[in-house]
């Protein structure tokens, strides 16, 4: 019953993309069909074999040290805010952020995220079929944020067709930003955000490429 009702959602996830399409004639559907099953891979990967696990759960423990060294910090401040019965919201999630995102500000500025960024980006392209310019950008978005994905790639985005400009903006769906997923980690067990991350960026470039398919000369 669980698999039937999971089948029947992607189904229904896949008619709604179709119906709502720009142009339903010109959907690619076997990259669809690639992405689809490329997506069920990775989630049985990172869910259900052993090493998939090890590895999120690895990622997960990373986070959780970089959340604690934000808290020593913050203690370091703010003593009387810090591992108290209960301690405050903006404390426990938002305050580590400061940490965070200037830890991924250096990574940018020497270059080691945007390289990061390519070759994932590379990657992707290659096993879904899409254009390398936009499973860069979901990459992009999925690590930076809205705002600085669109800062950094803004020469490129003055020289795209309006038609592609829709993709990227519709893009904004994988959206995570790396920064803030300490927060969220302290809401929910991290295994399963770190899990959910890779499968929304592939939703979303399946998402895209049926509601705003596009035809690329150069991938």
């Amino acid at each position: 019953m669980y698999l039937a009702v999971n089948i029947i959602g992607l189904l229904i996830f896949l008619l709604i993309g179709w119906l709502f399409s720009k142009d339903r004639k010109k959907i690619d559907w076997k990259g669809i069909g690639i992405m689809v099953v490329f997506n069920l891979l990775m989630a049985f990967f990172l869910v259900k074999v052993p090493w998939g696990r090890d590895i999120v759960k690895g990622l997960a423990a990373g986070f959780d040290t970089l959340i604690q060294v934000a808290y020593k910090g913050i203690a370091f401040c703010i003593p009387s805010m810090v591992h108290v019965k209960n301690m405050d919201f903006f404390v426990s999630v938002l305050l580590p952020i400061l940490l965070v995102v200037p830890l991924f500000d250096i990574l940018t500025y020497i270059g080691f995220l945007p390289w990061v960024i390519k070759w994932i980006g590379k990657i992707l392209a290659f096993i879904t079929r899409q254009p390398k310019f936009e499973s860069f950008f979901a990459v992009e978005m999925m690590f930076l944020g809205n705002t600085e994905a669109l800062a950094v790639s803004s020469l490129q985005l003055k020289q795209m067709k309006a038609s592609r400009n829709l993709t990227l903006a519709m893009m904004s769906m994988s959206c995570v930003t790396a920064s803030i997923l300490g927060s969220y980690m302290q809401m929910m067990p991290a295994q399963f955000i770190l899990t959910a991350v890779p499968i929304n960026v592939i939703n979303a470039l399946i998402v895209t490429a049926m509601l705003n398919p596009v035809e690329v000369s150069e991938a």
